[in-house]
């Protein structure tokens, strides 16, 4: 490939010097005469080299006014005159020329010494300036090329109009998949992830901007194209990147959580736009592993003292903030109480009493529910003990485990050692899972139940009916019991759908040989449907909300 020289003169002098040269290089000229012209040229050629010819009228010293100029552009710069001396070219290398030739001496061979120096200085920088632009191990556009172009993009829909769609979207717990199987394995699942999109979005641009985050950008000339674009590639998504992953030579369901947010002609900042993306993502990984949501901003607005929360969670953990309440579950055929759900509530110095809805959320994101969740089992393993030395035995004690819990590697072996300090009875201990920690990672998911069930603990199967259960996989793990979910049962008996729902999960799970288990109950018309349908046991409103330890022992003293 020829050598691209740009040459700046208000004359026609050095071109007609170059051209007249038997230069030994294949070299390709052109030529502007004004600055302004310059850069435009700079930005549609790409030259090689700059070559800027001062004019014998012009003083050595006039020519630092070209400093501004040349500090912009990616392109070795030459100047040329038709004498100078040794200092003074080392006073306009220091004013930022790559090289000063001085006409009355140079010779074919300081040309071509020349191009070939500035040349390779020339490839070299446009090498890495595709690598600071480019992610090194997927090849994608990085971060800041994203952010490039979303501005561009958002400033050209402003002022043609249009809208644009932004994805977000990562990978579930792959902070506990690279732990597990190893940094080269979650460079391959990353890889294989990248394929997948590319697959799905064609022809459209995406970026890889943290280590497990990418985002796509789609434009349209009006927001119903756009939507309708991004509704097909969501749809195309859905089937390819929620497939199982075979990494290791084994298969691996990997959870892939996207969010999208809109934007049309009125302006939108880049941060605005990348945290609602972000928002819907982590909603779509609240309701499930391989999911996706739409931004809503009464669904993702993120609330002012989440920060503060945080930071306060800590101190809640250390000054022993965190109380255990009990929710009876009460057993259709006998009608006592036979066991109950252990659920926290935060007692803070300043707000008071904090529900679990307040400061979940954020435990989760955060992964402050793992320490939370071990300190559950420590207590609910006391009080099991304050409530035997009392007198009264329950059949199940259940608390729940997050499907974040499920990313520390040591889990089982974490429980196990509480259950042994604390002497809990695994007989009695049930934990209740959540539909998206069965699929957040399955096979770490099988094998750390496994190891429970081992020791004598039971498995319960919360809100079921609300996510995605594989019914092989409920044959697979040792569950005793499926919950039906409130929402079933709140329009029990009325509404016909939720009536055939909740008997056919019933008929399931007798199917099964498992228990089932029916939240929310609060009408006697509720009991009454699911006793008809011989439902085991319930909880709910009916009977009792939560209460503190001290109230459920009373409970249970008087039946």
């Amino acid at each position: 490939m020829p050598i691209k020289i740009l040459i700046f003169s208000p004359q026609s002098r050095m071109k007609e010097l170059l051209e007249s040269r038997r230069l030994q290089l294949d070299v390709e000229l052109d030529s502007v005469d004004n600055l302004d012209a310059l850069a435009h040229r700079v930005a549609e050629t790409h030259p090689d080299i700059i070559w800027i010819y001062a004019c014998p009228q012009q003083t050595l010293s006039s020519l630092d006014s070209y400093s501004p100029y040349l500090h912009k552009l990616p392109t070795p710069v030459v100047l040329a005159y038709e004498n100078i001396t040794l200092e003074e070219g080392n006073q306009l290398l220091a004013a930022s020329f790559s090289d000063v030739i001085s006409l009355e001496n140079a010779s074919d061979d300081t040309f071509n010494r020349s191009f070939r120096l500035l040349s390779k200085i020339s490839h070299k920088n446009a090498e890495l300036n595709t690598l600071r632009h480019t992610d090194l191990l997927t090849s994608l556009q990085n971060r800041a090329s994203f952010y490039t172009r979303l501005q561009q993009d958002l400033d050209r829909i402003h002022v043609d109009s249009g809208a644009l769609a932004l994805f977000s979207l990562d990978i579930d717990n792959f902070k506990a998949f690279n732990q597990r199987m190893g940094y080269t394995a979650g460079d391959q699942l990353l890889l294989d992830l990248k394929n997948r999109i590319l697959n799905c979005a064609q022809n459209f641009p995406v970026f890889r901007t943290a280590g497990d985050e990418f985002f796509i950008i789609i434009t349209g000339l009006s927001f119903e194209t756009t939507k309708e674009a991004a509704n097909h590639l969501l749809e195309t998504m859905t089937s390819l990147l929620f497939a199982s992953f075979n990494i290791a030579e084994q298969d691996n369901v990997i959870g892939i959580s996207i969010g999208v947010t809109f934007s049309s002609e009125s302006r939108a900042s880049i941060d605005a736009l990348t945290n609602q993306a972000n928002q819907a993502r982590c909603r779509a990984k609240r309701v499930h592993g391989c999911s996706f949501s739409i931004y809503e901003p009464e669904k993702d607005v993120v609330p002012v003292n989440d920060g503060l929360l945080e930071s306060d969670i800590w101190t809640a953990l250390k000054q022993k903030q965190f109380e255990l309440y009990y929710q009876p579950r009460v057993d259709l055929h006998s009608g006592e109480i036979v066991g109950a759900e252990a659920l926290m509530r935060w007692n803070h110095p300043l707000r008071g009493l904090i529900m679990p809805d307040d400061f979940i959320p954020v435990s989760e994101h955060t992964g402050q529910i793992i320490p939370m969740g071990f300190w559950a089992i420590f207590q609910s393993g006391r009080d099991l003990k304050t409530i035997k030395e009392a007198g009264f035995s329950l059949s199940k004690l259940s608390v729940n485990l997050s499907f974040r819990q499920f990313q520390d590697d040591h889990l089982a072996q974490t429980i196990h050692r509480i259950i042994e300090k604390e002497k809990i009875d695994t007989r009695i201990l049930e934990f209740e899972l959540t539909e998206s920690a069965l699929f957040s990672d399955d096979l770490h998911v099988q094998s750390s139940i496994g190891e429970l069930s081992k020791i004598g603990i039971d498995f319960s199967l919360d809100d079921f009916g609300t996510g995605y259960s594989s019914f092989a996989l409920l044959q697979k793990l040792p569950i005793s019991a499926l919950k039906i979910d409130r929402s079933f049962v709140a329009k029990l008996p009325e509404s016909s759908d939720d009536a055939e729902i909740v008997r056919a999960i019933i008929n399931l799970a007798h199917n099964l040989n498992m228990g089932v288990v029916a939240e929310g109950v609060e009408t006697k018309a509720q009991l009454e449907f699911l006793i008809q349908n011989g439902c085991d046991q319930v909880q709910g409103y009916f009977f009792s909300p939560p209460v503190q330890l001290e109230k459920f022992m009373k409970m249970l003293k008087t039946h």
